[in-house]
């Protein structure tokens, strides 16, 4: 959520309202700011398995 006053000193931001810092006191703005890395998502285990299974059938049709 954007605000139009810096929480830290108070100035109005206007055409600074998207920005991480405040132009005026330099402080971080932390209502603006998000993680640049999105987090990666767990592998679920069900798309695991059926990998695993196909690999192992493969081993033992080759192996037979």
């Amino acid at each position: 959520m954007n605000r139009a006053k810096c929480p830290h000193c108070g100035v109005k931001l206007g055409n600074y309202a998207y920005a991480d810092a405040c132009p005026h006191c330099h402080e971080e703005l932390v209502h603006n700011t998000r993680l640049l890395v999105a987090t990666p998502k767990a592998k679920s285990p069900k798309a695991q398995s059926w990998l695993v299974r196909t690999f192992f059938r493969i081993v033992r049709c080759v192996e037979s």
